[in-house]
């Protein structure tokens, strides 16, 4: 696809706030990445501190806070837990159970309690001053993070003591922070060295359970991955001297009571206003007189039980007798808590209370907009937020949780009925003459073979207004672009989808039906030609990744249109560096790398058949994944070339940019951007071969310019985070950045 017309295909708004790299420089050289908005403050607090490691002070403020400023207009917690303040997360009232850290903070560095509170600078430095104070007196250096653990624990909030319950919240912080360390995007990102913690060392057996979704925790032991959690081998003791098969099992010995006999029928999303560890702490207090059934987290989606689901927790005042509820871990303002990990692992909770017998069905989740207020849904919906019940204050999950996500996640295994012919009809689930039923997901799919583009025209439309929908995508499934979403009795008209295949969903809810609806389709572009043997197929996913060798070429296709293609290889400790290259491209083919937790890692995205390369260098010896896929449906019955290298030393940017122009033009700058991403979070834009201005501009797909022009100073090979708007439809969008000479596109997705 050409340029000129990938500029028109959609592009994407973004927060009118960009953070621009500084200036400031570190003591090996390296320059501080600004990508958030304290980054000068904490080079300060290094500056002035060189006992403390490089990359600790963010590491903490990202376990406490995601690195945001906690002012006194947060929104309360539902639990009652006391809220954090500032950027590291500090508690000023720990209601007589937490630690108030806050105050210690601010005797350690004797500065005012309420400057630390109002201003993040003071905040952070406070933080600092006495994060050094502390490692002063332990007499340890910055070079080893792991002997700082210590200091670390003195300065939560979490209560110190040796049960189980305490030493597993504590060892969870620690175990937080210091993952923080270990990510190399996270290195790069903040400019802090690579210190090469070896968690398992650091945590023993211990860490199975930390890093585990499938652990079982009781009041006497923990299990987790084989191994049992020992409280006095925890990190504190060291340093002081189900109903859900995944989840650890963390049940309380109070804050909670019988159901009376009340049958369980719907169930409760809820956000803590904290994080994972300080909610768990919080509900095994007995004076809080508060808690839920099930805690997730954040980072890796771990989930500890709480309550029994046969008992009554104490989560949604009047509503409790009849619901089971569910804490997420963060703040309902910050999109960033809301995670992948997080949502496929709340999925699979919400999957199983389906299947236990509650007679809760998946098909009565929440799919409206996500809003900041209150209001009940009705009892139809059966699985919905704080919010959506009655009698309720409390807006969580709020305006940043993704409903429509949410709801395809617990329905994932929807049957689709799949339509190949040129032209035909569709109806509704009641078929030609009958009303639809209640309870109904209905897909289909309409894939004329060989087609390039689809148009649906309806002769007919009488869905129920606001309770019953119809979702129409611009592709092979609900993951495609959205073309609308109808309900009440205005015909949709004529849609068209320009990828040739276009995808039907129709949801109804448990009451009140309606005719439904009747269209007729017709396509173009029939008659192409058959897909040759791909000797890799079937490896539509990452579970099916076919296994490819390094430093070797692999030829496949992309065909029928919509395939996609996953490899995978592993790299040694050896050769740590990574380069991935996508090569005689017949279209427009992008490509992206994954770790093997299905984590995406980095994506090329250029337009046309322009080579596309991706280059890990220092990359940990695993196993990885490499998908292969058309832009917008692109296909071909022409072979593609991906090759996987890996060698010792790091590939050079000279490489990597001759690689991705193809090496007809290696001094032109080459953009990249993280794909696919959500609105509400960020996008990390990385600019290699440039230094210097540039103004970006985004577009809707009609060309028109979405908000205001934004100006960054460009650092090569620095990724730059833009915050991008909640209320983004999902689509394919364009950045385009005016340089100093010309102006770069990138494609951007957001689901």
């Amino acid at each position: 696809m050409k340029k000129s017309l990938l500029l028109w295909a959609g592009l994407l708004g973004l927060s009118p706030t960009l953070h621009a790299q500084t200036g400031s420089r570190q003591a090996a050289g390296q320059a501080v990445s600004a990508d958030t908005p304290y980054a000068t403050d904490f080079a300060e607090a290094y500056r002035r501190y060189p006992a403390i490691p490089r990359g600790v002070l963010e590491a903490v403020a990202y376990t406490q806070t995601h690195i945001r400023h906690l002012g006194p207009t947060e929104q309360a917690s539902c639990t009652g837990m006391p809220l954090a303040a500032g950027v590291m997360g500090l508690i000023a009232d720990g209601k007589g159970y937490f630690r108030e850290n806050l105050g210690l903070v601010a005797r350690l560095a004797d500065v005012n309690a309420d400057l630390i509170q109002t201003s993040p600078r003071a905040h952070i430095l406070a933080y600092a001053a006495a994060y050094a104070r502390l490692a002063t007196e332990q007499k340890l250096t910055a070079a080893d993070p792991a002997r700082h653990l210590p200091v670390l624990l003195a300065l939560s909030e979490l209560p110190l003591a040796k049960d189980a319950v305490s030493t597993f919240t504590l060892d969870s912080h620690l175990y937080s922070v210091l993952t923080f360390l270990n990510k190399a995007e996270n290195q790069q990102r903040y400019g802090f060295p690579d210190y090469h913690l070896d968690l398992q060392r650091i945590f023993g057996a211990n860490y199975q359970v930390l890093s585990s979704g499938t652990a079982q925790v009781s009041e006497r032991q923990v299990r987790g991955e084989g191994q049992t959690f020992d409280p006095n081998s925890s990190t504190y003791a060291r340093v002081a001297s189900s109903d859900y098969g995944p989840a650890i099992t963390d049940l309380t010995t109070c804050n909670y009571s019988s159901r009376g006999g009340v049958a369980v029928t719907h169930y409760a999303i809820h956000t803590v206003q904290g994080t994972y560890a300080s909610c768990i702490s919080w509900f095994k207090n007995c004076s809080a007189q508060v808690s839920a059934h099930y805690v997730v987290r954040s980072s890796d989606g771990q989930v500890t039980q709480m309550v029994s689901e046969a008992n009554k927790a104490w989560h949604i005042g009047s509503e409790n007798p009849y619901t089971i509820g569910t804490e997420h871990e963060g703040y309902v303002d910050d999109a960033s808590w809301y995670t992948t990990a997080m949502y496929n692992s709340s999925a699979a909770l919400a999957r199983d209370i389906c299947a236990s017998g509650y007679g809760i069905s998946g098909l009565r989740t929440f799919y409206g907009a996500a809003t900041t207020g209150t209001f009940s849904t009705g009892a139809c919906v059966k699985i919905k937020g704080h919010q959506h019940f009655p009698n309720q204050t409390h807006t969580d999950p709020g305006v940043n949780w993704n409903w429509e996500k949410f709801y395809t996640l617990i329905n994932n295994a929807p049957t689709v009925t799949t339509l190949t012919a040129a032209t035909g009809t569709v109806y509704d689930a009641g078929g030609a003459s009958a009303n639809y039923p209640d309870d109904v997901r209905q897909c289909q799919l309409i894939a004329p073979t060989g087609a390039t583009s689809v148009s649906l025209t309806f002769s007919s439309f009488d869905v129920e207004s606001g309770y019953d929908h119809l979702l129409v995508y611009d592709g092979a499934n609900n993951q495609a672009p959205l073309i609308g979403k109808y309900s009440g009795t205005a015909s949709p008209g004529t849609l068209t989808a320009s990828s040739g295949k276009m995808f039907l969903e129709l949801r109804s809810d448990c009451a009140t039906t309606r005719p439904g609806f009747a269209a007729t389709w017709s396509s173009a572009g029939g008659g192409s030609a058959s897909c040759p043997t791909d000797s890799y197929e079937a490896n539509e996913t990452l579970a099916t990744g076919k296994a490819i060798g390094v430093n070797v070429n692999n030829t496949a296709y992309v065909c029928p249109a919509a395939d996609v293609d996953w490899y995978r290889f592993s790299s040694s400790t050896t050769n740590n560096n990574i380069k991935v290259t996508l090569t005689t491209l017949p279209a427009d083919y992008d490509l992206e790398l994954y770790d093997a937790g299905g984590t995406l890692l980095y994506s090329s995205t250029s337009a046309s058949t322009t080579a596309e390369t991706i280059v890990y260098n220092g990359a940990p010896a695993a196993t990885y994944y490499v998908k292969v896929y058309g832009y917008n449906g692109a296909t071909s019955s022409s072979a593609y070339t991906l090759r996987v290298s890996t060698q010792s030393v790091a590939w050079s940017s000279s490489a990597a940019i001759a690689s991705r122009l193809n090496a007809s033009t290696p001094e032109q700058p080459v953009v990249t951007i993280t794909n696919p991403v959500q609105a509400g979070t960020k996008a990390w834009l990385t600019v290699t071969g440039y230094d210097g201005p540039a103004d970006i501009v985004l577009r809707d797909s009609r060309g028109l310019p979405v908000g205001a022009s934004t100006h960054a100073e460009i650092v090569s090979e620095q990724p730059l985070g833009y915050l991008l708007p909640a209320n983004l439809s999902p689509s394919v969008y364009i950045v385009t950045l005016q340089l100093r000479t010309h102006v770069e596109y990138v494609k951007l997705l957001v689901q």
